[in-house]
C-alpha cells in the first residue's frame, strides 16, 4: 500500500516538472509564421512575409548593439519581439496560445 502511494506521488512530480519544462521552453523558443493567423492570404504571399520578417529579426540581432548583447534567452526575446513588430505591421494577428497546441 505505501509503495503504490510512493509511485502515484512520483508520477505526479515527474508530470509537474515535466509540464514545467515545456512551459519553460516555449518562452525561449523563437517566434515563427506558426504563431500567426493567415486567414484569407495566400500561401505564397505569407511566405514571402515570414520570409521578409525572419530576415529583420536576424538582422535586428546581427546589426543593432542592444540586439547582440545578452544571454541567449535575451537574444531570443529580442528576435521575437522584432518579428512580431514586423508581422503585426504587415497586418497578422496572433493565434491564441492554445491554437499552437491544438490544432483544428
Amino acid at each position: 500500500m505505501e509503495r503504490a502511494r510512493y509511485q502515484i506521488r512520483m508520477r505526479a512530480l515527474f508530470l509537474c516538472l515535466a509540464v514545467l519544462t515545456l512551459t519553460g521552453c516555449n518562452s525561449i523558443m523563437r517566434v515563427s509564421g506558426d504563431n500567426f493567423e493567415a486567414a484569407g492570404i495566400a500561401p505564397g504571399r505569407f511566405e514571402n512575409d515570414n520570409q521578409t520578417c525572419r530576415i529583420q529579426a536576424e538582422d535586428y540581432l546581427a546589426y543593432d548593439l542592444r540586439g547582440m548583447e545578452g544571454t541567449r534567452y535575451r537574444r531570443t526575446r529580442a528576435y521575437n519581439a522584432a518579428y512580431r513588430r514586423c508581422m503585426t505591421a504587415l497586418g497578422y494577428r496572433d493565434r491564441p496560445y492554445y491554437h499552437n497546441w491544438f490544432p483544428g
